[in-house]
């Protein structure tokens, strides 16, 4: 792997993205202290504040077809969580697809992104943003969705990149085999709750969640009848 930093930048999947286009090498890792403009699946923005979190950006080139590339975030949302779990007595938990939660609030987020030409994946960005304390005078407005890994700064932010990208290519090498799943399911914190199902912005139905499928689809409850939800298609939020 090579690993890069930077101070300040728009978003870490801009620049890898960038690289990308340009060559790149599969393992190339870009790292920033601040993003002025991080974002998140759906078009959210990733609220990315200086010095307190770890944002980064990895490089691949799979193999895989572009169908496949969940496999992708759901083996980061593992990763991030194994690592969590190395360095405090909180579990973590993941709620489906992408995000990584503690104490009931957001302290990770995962945005993959890629590029196909014809039926192929070229590549994949796979973007990581991580709070690992909370900034100086909290989070704001996010302050009931979003938390922190850490409640102090004694963490060496190098170590625990390191740790999270080493975990993610001990899955990454067989991915298509889905080495993670058991590591992710038993970390699912939306099974047998209620949820909304958001699609396009808006409200479709209440669901119950019934379980995650080997595929990484969510599967749910409602009117009598179940249903499969595939990443990209919809939104669920408790």
């Amino acid at each position: 792997m090579m690993i890069s930093y930077f101070d300040t930048v728009t978003s870490t999947n801009d620049i890898a993205k960038a690289l990308a286009k340009n060559g790149a090498t599969e393992g190339t890792v870009i790292v920033a202290n601040h993003q002025s403009a991080g974002r998140g699946r759906m078009g959210k923005s990733f609220m990315s504040p200086e010095g307190t979190g770890l944002y980064m950006s990895v490089i691949l080139r799979p193999k895989f077809p572009p169908e496949s590339s969940l496999l992708i975030t759901t083996a980061a949302a593992a990763a991030v969580a194994k690592t969590i779990e190395k360095y405090t007595t909180v579990k973590p938990q993941i709620k489906w697809v992408n995000d990584v939660y503690m104490r009931g609030k957001k302290v990770c987020g995962i945005l993959t992104e890629g590029q196909i030409r014809g039926d192929n994946l070229e590549f994949a960005i796979l973007g990581i943003g991580v709070n690992l304390m909370a900034p100086q005078g909290g989070f704001g407005e996010l302050e009931t969705i979003a938390g922190a890994v850490f409640e102090d700064d004694d963490i060496d932010k190098e170590v625990f990149l390191k740790e999270i990208l080493n975990a993610f290519f001990a899955y990454y090498k067989n991915l298509e085999e889905k080495p993670h799943y058991h590591d992710y399911v038993s970390r699912d914190m939306l099974c047998g709750k209620k949820v909304s199902v958001i699609q396009g912005g808006k409200e479709l139905y209440t669901a119950t969640v019934c379980g995650i499928e080997r595929d990484f689809s969510l599967t749910v409850e409602h009117g009598g009848k179940k249903e499969n939800l595939a990443s990209g298609e919809v939104s669920v939020k408790i």
